[in-house]
């Protein structure tokens, strides 16, 4: 799929970005190349993404962002939305960091649904959730919140007070 300056996009793990230039550059010395330059929308300290339109692999990451109907049916859908506990913590790290790039909404929000119940269950015991787990739950809801903020045209931090509300309508 191409793009055009303006889109706002998802590209993998980095959220919602704004195709801000679609520019020649010569990055590796090895000639002009064209590429998208994205622009992270909801990152503090955000940096500018240089994707070489002519890659497969890299363009692949790059998705529309979820449009308002697509966001509404996602949360009608939420409590059925299920993925697997992995317990090897690595296995599990690696498993949920690739979902979270390239994975469907569904599968981020299975994380987010996932590790909750975990922490609840954790919790009632008088534990806590491990670092680990804690930094993928981030990443899935910050991923999710970026394109739910512009789904519904309302700021990250407001996306789940929206979606309980929503859901309990």
């Amino acid at each position: 799929m191409k793009y055009t300056i303006g889109d706002t996009v998802v590209y993998g793990g980095n959220g919602v970005c704004k195709v801000s230039e679609i520019e020649m550059k010569n990055l590796f010395g090895d000639g002009e190349e064209e590429y998208y330059v994205l622009t992270p929308l909801f990152l503090r300290q955000a940096s500018t993404l240089y994707v070489p339109v002519n890659n497969e692999k890299m363009t692949s990451k790059i998705k529309p962002v979820i449009s308002r109907n697509e966001a509404k049916e996602l949360v009608k859908n939420i409590p059925n939305i299920v993925v697997d506990w992995i317990d090897d913590k690595n296995k599990r790290k690696d498993t949920f960091a690739h979902l979270i790039n390239f994975g469907t909404r569904e599968d981020i929000i299975g994380i987010i649904n996932l590790i909750n119940e975990h922490r609840e269950k954790l919790s009632a015991d008088g534990k806590k959730l491990n670092m680990q787990d804690e930094k993928i739950l981030n990443e899935a809801e910050k991923r999710m919140n970026g394109e739910f903020a512009v789904a519904f045209n309302i700021l990250p931090d407001q996306v789940p007070t929206y979606i309980h509300n929503l859901m309990t309508a």
